[in-house]
């Protein structure tokens, strides 16, 4: 038992196939439950499986497993808790230049973005499976030369998030709304029931100036074709945005395809810019759920780098948890890959 952090200790070397394996799981999750610690170790009985509280027991926990030279790390417990497992290793992996790990996420979270993106399915048949499946590498971005993520926005998703947040403290109180707001329903409750009215008071809307920061940049059509081209320095797009989001993988949690167009070409994020009323945002929210908006307030771009300047305060977003506010952002690819599983292969 480590003073920072559960370990369950393993009396044999871990191996997945001869191969030494970490899971790091979010102990505050909703499905980490003492049931599903049995079923994770029991669905890999010679790994070494570490539980975390708090964001000091995550960074001792992903400092040791990337000293210790793991082979396979899993991690699950929502899209945060994913990011920051990830980001954390292969930091410190950049500090003492250590090869990568293959990272497995399990779909044991709220949102499940990233999970999704992978083809996470049931946990216990994953780890199962794990020395069977195929790879898909995964390109972080990196936020004003520091966080690194799959996907952040700005604006509405934001806001959005802000608003959950306060709701979803305010059920804590009760078990029926406390289950309620982790799952799909306490997202649209947030978003239906209390942010579009607020939009439609308040409406909240930002003018933007983004420029093109990285290699060519490309505007794509509906299709994802590309329809104009961008050199380095040009400026990308100028006006209002009431939500805008970048991403290299396409998901937002629960399978909302916000960024259809994340993961066409490696090494590439897909930019959306959204300026749409928000009624007319409510009625192709199906369509906008499937990957398919369409609306003349659309744009969407595949860039490896870009700046966003603010006319003022914008709330933002970093994998689905709520960052604050935001008056000019700097967006890049991170230079290197992150091998991970890709169970749906």
């Amino acid at each position: 038992m480590s003073t920072t952090a559960e370990r369950r200790a393993t009396p044999v070397e871990p191996t997945i196939e001869g191969r030494r394996t970490a899971i790091v799981l979010n102990a505050n999750a909703k499905r980490v439950t003492e049931r599903v610690r049995r079923e994770v170790e029991a669905a890999a009985p010679h790994a070494d499986v570490f539980y975390t509280r708090s964001l000091e027991e995550a960074a001792f926990v992903t400092r040791r497993v990337a000293d210790n030279g793991y082979d396979f790390v899993f991690t699950g417990g929502g899209d945060g808790t994913v990011v920051h497992t990830i980001d954390q290793v292969c930091r410190r992996l950049d500090e003492i230049g250590g090869h990568y790990p293959h990272f497995g996420v399990l779909k044991l979270g709220t949102g499940n973005g990233v999970a999704d993106f992978f083809g996470a399915g049931d946990f216990r048949t994953d780890l199962a499976r794990a020395h069977q499946v195929g790879r898909r590498d995964l390109h972080l971005l990196e936020l004003d030369g520091d966080s690194r993520t799959p996907f952040c926005g700005f604006g509405w998703d934001a806001y959005i998030l802000n608003n959950y947040d306060l709701l979803k403290r305010q059920a804590q109180r009760f078990a029926v709304t406390r289950m309620l707001f982790k799952s799909v329903a306490g997202y649209l409750i947030a978003g239906l029931g209390k942010s579009v009215p607020e939009f439609i008071i308040k409406r909240p809307s930002w003018n933007i100036r983004v420029t093109n920061r990285g290699g060519m940049g490309f505007q794509l059509d509906r299709q994802g074709n590309v329809i104009e081209r961008y050199a380095p320095g040009a400026l990308l797009y100028e006006g209002p945005a009431r939500l805008g989001c970048f991403g290299t993988t396409p998901f937002y949690g629960f399978k909302f395809r916000m960024l259809p167009f994340a993961d066409r070409t490696p090494g590439m994020f897909h930019f959306r810019v959204i300026d749409i009323p928000p009624l007319a945002a409510v009625a192709q929210l199906p369509q906008a759920w499937q990957g398919r908006l369409d609306h003349p307030g659309l744009f969407d771009f595949q860039l490896t780098g870009c700046d966003v300047e603010f006319d003022h305060d914008a709330p933002f977003q970093i994998g689905g948890d709520a960052k604050g506010l935001r008056r000019e952002l700097s967006v890049r690819i991170h230079e290197r890959e992150i091998p991970c599983l890709a169970f749906d292969r």
